[in-house]
């Protein structure tokens, strides 16, 4: 029975005999001709150039679709809302809030400070890619700044919003905050006993009062002060809370922590599972699992080799997973694998026990 549509004319006669293979040349190539029954007869020159068209709109189609995973959105002409400082604001803290909503497709946002005001600087004070929604500069007290922001990625960037800040010369140390900016990550971990710290410059301060106790017990580890913002000291391993204050005659900001773990011990290596030791008959397509050992664990290293002491490598790759799928191995093929292990702190395992598998 002859297929029906609804065009009309010569499109209408489009029967399955034109889409068929002769002789196993596809669109005809070899034969000389290709029946059409929308244009007519096709010479093989016409199909070349029928192929050589749709191959390479294909082609664009691909990499027009794979340009979009590379190709950043244009920024331009965008601009970040502020919540917080307002326009002409004058606060209390030297440490203020800056806080806006982020935009789509922003990597990061330039923040520039300015004092009096970028149209007659005497001083810029920031300018600094942050990602995230806030920051807290370190201001002085009792002047006047001006402000801007933008949204950036890596190919383009927005358009800066402009305010005017005062820090209040009045406030009290009460209204002001210690922020870290060594180690900035909370809690975090060390395989080096000899840690530092630093922080911002808080106005009008006299000095630091930095405490720190051991976390295991609660006893004082160190209570000290420090005229700088800044400090270090050997720890022996173990888990420990910082705490600093800015202090003046009169009075004094609150106290920041840090919670930290200084930690110089090798884990204990994850342990293989599968495929599993002297394994025969492995599929070519090998999944790879393994159980950590360690509590604190943060990745493995999975080295793979046909040769049992790893002269070669044929696969060899950092996770933090604790699995590996889709390795391609050769048939009829030995191979060993084995693990090695990274804790919090940055220290390594020795090897886990070698495991061999065979393929089919």
């Amino acid at each position: 029975m002859k297929n029906k549509n609804r065009y009309s004319g010569r499109a209408a006669k489009v029967s399955n005999r034109s889409l068929r293979v002769k002789h196993g040349n596809f669109l005809g190539l070899g034969t000389g001709r290709l029946p059409d029954p929308l244009c007519g007869p096709v010479t093989t020159r016409h199909t070349f150039a029928a192929v050589l068209t749709i191959t390479l709109f294909l082609s664009m189609s691909l990499l027009s679709s794979c340009s979009k995973d590379f190709i950043e959105d244009d920024l331009g002409g965008r601009i970040v809302t502020i919540l917080a400082p307002a326009d002409n604001d004058t606060v209390a803290s030297s440490t203020p809030l800056f806080w806006w909503e982020e935009i789509d497709d922003a990597r990061t946002y330039r923040i520039q400070v300015a004092w009096p005001s970028f149209a007659s600087p005497q001083q810029l004070l920031y300018d600094t890619a942050v990602a995230g929604d806030r920051f807290f500069p370190s201001l002085q007290a009792g002047y006047t700044y001006q402000w801007r922001i933008r949204p950036e990625n890596g190919s383009s960037s927005g358009d800066y919003v402009t305010r005017m800040l005062t820090i209040d010369s009045s406030a009290g140390l009460s209204s002001q905050l210690i922020i870290f900016s060594a180690p900035s990550s909370n809690p975090f971990y060390t395989n080096n006993t000899n840690v530092s710290f630093a922080w911002n410059t808080i106005s009008g301060a006299t000095f630091y009062r930095i405490d720190v106790t051991d976390s295991s017990n609660g006893s004082a580890v160190v209570n000290t002060t420090s005229v700088s913002p800044a400090f270090n000291y050997v720890f022996a391993p173990g888990l420990y809370r910082i705490q600093v204050r800015a202090e003046n005659s009169t009075s004094f900001t609150a106290y920041t922590s840090r919670v930290f773990t200084v930690d110089n011990a090798a884990p204990v290596a994850s342990a293989p599972q599968s495929p599993a030791n002297n394994a025969t008959g492995q599929s070519t397509t090998v999944n790879f699992t393994w159980i950590a050992q360690s509590s604190d664990r943060l990745g493995d290293s999975l080295l793979v080799s046909t040769d049992s002491t790893f002269a070669t490598t044929a696969l060899a790759l950092y996770t933090t997973a604790q699995s590996y799928s889709g390795f391609n191995a050769g048939s009829l093929t030995n191979y060993y694998w084995k693990l090695k292990t990274r804790d919090l702190a940055g220290n390594w395992s020795g090897y886990s026990t070698l495991f061999k598998f065979t393929t089919q």
